[in-house]
């Protein structure tokens, strides 16, 4: 038996529902792994690795082909349901777009530890290994005041640990998954280095570099 205009309606308004219900479920996924990866409820690899970029991710997918179908559907009622559902597809689908883009930016596989000095990087506690250079990445050719040491580190988001004339020291934690670093600038006569180093071992985008970039442009000298 045909189903009758206000059955159609519920029925469309149904779907519309499901689409929204599922464009909601991959953000919320991904919230409730960054909360149970920052109070060490579940790994940093099985947060970020299974439940956000395979999850969540297949949950915005599938959002996304939910929509589509609800939207052709909503065609024979568009008045009524055509505007909203194309609204939900466009914001699906911007979703499963930044979830894409995401995924390619933290599979970069960038520097960990990055110091403007390779000869005599500045001294990072419990840092392994030798660190590298990035782009951009050059010591700042005069002897910077400690207040602007300070600055900078505070302005890329570092909270201070150590604070000496010659020598400055921050923390700084990352919201997304608590990914971490270190960062130490040392001052010295004509020269301050800085380096900087992820306390984990993951591609991050580069990451580590844009913060020691960051940290540098706020040492430069004012024009």
């Amino acid at each position: 038996m045909a189903m009758g205009p206000r059955s159609r309606r519920k029925t469309g308004m149904r779907r519309v529902a499901v689409s929204v219900a599922l464009v909601v479920a991959a953000p919320l996924i991904t919230f409730v792994a960054v909360l149970l990866v920052r109070n060490g409820l579940v790994s940093l690899g099985f947060g970020l690795d299974v439940l956000t970029l395979q999850v969540a991710q297949v949950m915005a997918f599938a959002a996304l082909g939910f929509a589509a179908i609800s939207m052709v559907r909503s065609l024979s009622d568009f008045r009524r349901l055509g505007l909203i559902s194309i609204a939900v597809l466009v914001v699906t689908a911007g979703i499963v777009g930044a979830f894409r883009w995401q995924a390619s930016v933290i599979g970069v596989r960038g520097p960990l530890d990055v110091s403007t000095d390779l000869a005599e990087p500045p001294a990072v506690p419990g840092a392994a290994g030798a660190p590298v250079t990035c782009t951009g990445a050059a010591a700042v050719p005069s002897q910077v005041a400690a207040e602007q040491a300070t600055a900078a580190l505070h302005a890329a988001g570092f909270a201070i640990t150590e604070l000496q004339l010659f020598r400055s020291r921050g923390v700084r934690d990352g919201f997304w998954f608590g990914l971490g670093h270190e960062a130490v600038i040392r001052i010295r006569p004509g020269r301050t280095d800085v380096r900087v180093v992820a306390r984990y071992d993951r591609a991050d985008g580069g990451e580590t570099c844009r913060l020691a970039n960051r940290i540098l442009a706020g040492l430069q000298p004012a024009p």
